[in-house]
């Protein structure tokens, strides 16, 4: 099954209000696993689940996000494939920010193919801190996002292969941007108002980890390449590419050495809104923005009890205008610390808190699942 917040980020420009029905998603996953390991009787029924968690995050606000999943019935023709999940979501924070949504993920073929769809309404209240150096926290500015979106992915498995996959995405957003200022202020960006964004984009995926929400080893990576055009039915043309690679090390029964690292870039015309942001914790992904973005992240995960665990972390990123100039852009760093608790006992999804401290803020985050 493929992480739904990928889509939702995407969707909405990277602002991070994801992480509502990401949960759902690596929730929804992990029933999976357990509905793969089990006899084929026990999987002829449906299973309906309802999952309310809270939420903290420094973008969107303190709040609550609720998911409901459907796991579909499986038959004997079937039983070796992931099962196919559909969910609706939901959140809403302190800053009245709101998010809605539903899904549907689903494999064909005994797992040659594969299908996510998703579809949601989100409106944010936000802080614009401008681009790349140009950004300075005193002349922040808040702003309003209001987004419709839909988004369908499909995968095929390259023959011969186990791990490997390869794709195509298509987005479609309708989008309003407002900046709350009584009058135009300068150094603000003139992109504001209604605006369509359609892109068309390839992907290849590889996945070896042994567990989608706890990995314990294995790795896994994706490239995906975007491109918003009129001929998708966008009113701008620009693009964006996107490359992870995450690496899982176990250290003995309880501890496991977890390392991520990723380059994001987009084109001059994409909106404020749309550019990269690091992939770190310690502040709001609102705060660093630019047409390039790369960052590094290390993790250790120790398990000191069958439904309890700790983490530590350590991360730095860098941000440019220009690929050449990335080497030379300032570093931000952060470090931080968080708790982990396994929801169920036959289950390895956590719910987790984290607390982390960056150059210029510090944040803390409630989540579903891993940070990656």
């Amino acid at each position: 099954m493929r992480p739904l917040v990928g889509v939702v980020l995407a969707a909405f420009g990277g602002l991070g209000p994801a992480a509502v029905l990401a949960g759902a998603e690596r929730l929804a996953e992990d029933r999976v696993d357990e509905a793969r390991a089990a006899p084929v009787q026990a999987l002829k029924r449906g299973s309906l689940l309802v999952v309310p968690v809270p939420v903290a995050n420094p973008t969107v606000g303190n709040g609550l996000q609720l998911a409901i999943l459907y796991l579909h019935p499986k038959t004997e023709d079937d039983a070796d494939s992931p099962q196919t999940t559909s969910g609706i979501g939901a959140m809403a924070t302190d800053t009245h920010s709101r998010l809605v949504g539903a899904f549907h993920d689903a494999s064909y073929l005994d797992d040659r193919f594969r299908l996510s769809a998703f579809a949601g309404r989100g409106r944010f209240n936000l802080t614009y801190y401008g681009i790349g150096d140009a950004a300075v926290p005193a002349k922040s500015a808040s702003y309003a996002f209001d987004g419709t979106a839909g988004q369908i992915q499909v995968d095929a498995r390259v023959p011969a292969t186990a791990h490997w996959f390869v794709g195509l995405t298509y987005l479609l957003l309708e989008s309003k941007v407002a900046f709350k200022t009584a009058e135009p202020a300068p150094g603000l960006p003139e992109l504001t108002g209604s605006m369509r964004s359609a892109a068309l984009g390839a992907q290849v995926t590889y996945d070896s980890r042994d567990s989608n929400y706890f990995p314990t080893k294995g790795q896994y990576a994706r490239l995906r390449w975007m491109d918003y055009g009129a001929r998708w039915g966008s009113d701008r043309e620009y693009a964006k590419g996107d490359l992870f690679f995450n690496h899982y090390v176990p250290l003995g029964t309880q501890w496991i050495a977890a390392f991520r690292g990723r380059l994001q870039s987009a084109s001059g015309s994409t909106p404020f809104w749309d550019l990269p942001t690091l992939d770190m914790r310690g502040f709001s992904r609102d705060r660093y923005r630019d047409n390039y973005t790369a960052s590094l992240t290390a993790e250790g995960r120790w398990k000191f009890s069958p439904r309890w665990g700790l983490v530590a972390f350590a991360e730095a990123g860098r941000f440019a205008p220009t690929m050449d100039t990335l080497s030379d852009g300032r570093t931000i760093g952060s470090v931080g610390g968080g708790l982990r608790w396994q929801v169920t006992a036959d289950r390895d999804m956590n719910i987790g808190l984290d607390f982390a401290i960056s150059s210029d803020a510090r944040a803390v985050f409630i989540q579903i699942g891993e940070r990656f």
